[in-house]
């Protein structure tokens, strides 16, 4: 594998993975569609709190 090659196989994954949405970001949306406004608002500070105790 070249250097050109792998960079093209790196940067095609990289894009993927920037266009993806994390599991926190479908949990929020399908928050959002499934039960309103409010329930998304928790579950985006459930996840919001989780990062921060991870990060202590």
């Amino acid at each position: 594998m070249t250097i050109s090659q792998a960079l093209l196989s790196f940067s095609v994954v990289a894009a993927l993975l920037t266009v993806i949405p994390g599991i926190d970001t479908a949990l929020v949306l399908r928050a959002a569609v499934s039960r309103g406004r409010a329930h998304a608002v928790a579950a985006a500070l459930f996840f919001f709190s989780l990062v921060g105790l991870a990060a202590v």
